[in-house]
Order: C-alpha cells, then sequence, then structure tokens
C-alpha cells in the first residue's frame, strides 16, 4: 500500500482483537508500572507516563470505537492492579478512553477526505503551540506570577532583556521544529507524516490532558484550575514532541505505513 494512504484494519477479527489486547497490555504497564507521579501544590496531581502512546496506535490503526474501548478498558484494569495510593475518579476514565478516540476520529476524517492527507498540519501546529504558550502566560498572569507593573517581573524579580530574548526565541524555535522535522522526514503527503502525528498527539492531549484532566483534579482535589495547568502545559511541551517521535519510530519499525 503506498504510504500516503490509510490502512483500514478490521477491529472484529482475531489479529485485530489480540493486538488490540496487546497495546492495552503495554499501556497498562507504562502508566501503572512504568509511571511516575509528580506533586504539585503538594498533591499527586501530574502523572509522566507514555500510556498513551499504545492508545492512540489503536484509535489511529483501528478507529475511533476500538481506541475509546482501549482506553476506558485499560483505566479500569489498570487501577484494579495497581490504583497508585488515589482514590478511583471515573472522569479520568473517561480521558483516557478519549485518548484513544480522538486519534481514531481524525485519521477516520483523513480517510473520508483524502485531500486532507496532501495539506501541510504544521501551521496548525504552530498556532497550536502559540495557543498553549499564551495560556501558560496568561495563567501565570492571573496567578500574579508574571506582573507587568514595573516592567516584566516574575516572582517579584525583573527579567532582563536577555532572558525575554530567550523565552521568545525558544518559542521560536520550538515552532519551527515540526517544520525542520517535516523536511527531514517522511512526505507531508503521507498520512503518518510528522506534521499530521504531532497534530493528532497535541489536539489528543490538549483535549485530555490539559482541559479535561486538569478540570478533573481541581474537582478531585478541591483546588483552582489554574493550580494545576501552568505546569501542565509546560510538561506538554515536552510530552507532545516525545510521543510523536516514538509514534513514528514506532509505526515505521513495524511497517504499519506500507
Amino acid at each position: 500500500m503506498k504510504s500516503n494512504t490509510l490502512k483500514s484494519n478490521s477491529f472484529l477479527t482475531t489479529r485485530s482483537l489480540v493486538t488490540v489486547s496487546l497495546l492495552i497490555s503495554i499501556s497498562i504497564v507504562l502508566a501503572r508500572v512504568l509511571g511516575l507521579i509528580i506533586p504539585i501544590a503538594g498533591l499527586p496531581a501530574l502523572k509522566i507516563n507514555f500510556s498513551s502512546v499504545p492508545l492512540i496506535m489503536v484509535g489511529i490503526f483501528y478507529g475511533p470505537t476500538a481506541g475509546f474501548m482501549a482506553g476506558a478498558i485499560s483505566d479500569v484494569l489498570g487501577y484494579m492492579i495497581n490504583p497508585m495510593g488515589g482514590a478511583y475518579f471515573p472522569g479520568f476514565t473517561l480521558s483516557t478512553a478519549l485518548a484513544g478516540m480522538i486519534p481514531g476520529l481524525i485519521y477516520k476524517l483523513l480517510k473520508a477526505k483524502k485531500n486532507l492527507i496532501r495539506q501541510n498540519f504544521n501551521y496548525y501546529n504552530a498556532v497550536f503551540i502559540v495557543f498553549i504558550t499564551g495560556c501558560l502566560l496568561y495563567s501565570f498572569y492571573l496567578k500574579e506570577v508574571l506582573t507587568f507593573d514595573n516592567g516584566i517581573m516574575y516572582n517579584g524579580h525583573r527579567l532582563g532583556f536577555v532572558y525575554v530574548t530567550l523565552f521568545i526565541s525558544a518559542i521560536a524555535i520550538y515552532v519551527t521544529l515540526p517544520f525542520y522535522f517535516s523536511k527531514t522526514t517522511q512526505s507531508v503527503n503521507s498520512a503518518y507524516s510528522f506534521d499530521k502525528i504531532y497534530f493528532t498527539v497535541s489536539t489528543t492531549q490538549l483535549i485530555t490532558s490539559l482541559i479535561l484532566n486538569t478540570y478533573f483534579l481541581s474537582i478531585m482535589f478541591g483546588k483552582g484550575f489554574l493550580v494545576f495547568l501552568p505546569t501542565r502545559i509546560m510538561t506538554n511541551y515536552f510530552m507532545i514532541p516525545i510521543f510523536t517521535v516514538l509514534l513514528i519510530a514506532l509505526i515505521r519499525v513495524l511497517r504499519l505505513d506500507k
């Protein structure tokens, strides 16, 4: 099959069920055994793991229904195996299920409208990066961590020209990286090119990690949304590119793009 087309795997075959079950198992191990918990404001509110990667693969190659079921099953079974010291919260099951479903919906749309495959999604990716950067700065401003009364102040300390320039340069580099990797990797005409995988991961993380999980944490711990948001945004600055690279590497190693 040519690289600019999409695979269409039926979920209800023996081979597909075995593959999806294996990916669910890998997701559980990554989340409940190999995952890390980092406190935010003294609360276990940030989990760093790669459990979303297998769920995204399920959604991409087996569709949104399979992705949703895989996410829900992995969260419930994972909690039964190792609750990691926390109470069960159904909202996290929903967001984990959506982590498998959203990629499936995106690739179902790509399959239905194949002219989208020829589009360069890096422009959408650039908008996303600028958007979450704006959200990060605005959340700092609302928490009065970042102020502009006497120049640009961070935690009461004036930020000099060098720091501001370095920050702007870092964001500019971050925005241009997807364009660079797209040129050095697979053609943007491929359904599994860097720009489309990055778009899929960033959209999924925006909805599940940054919006839903942050909201659920604020309910669970009785804290404001902004208490958790800045740290979660900064974490996703790193996790989204890592997820993207891992997915592309796995797709190529397993020859799923052929």
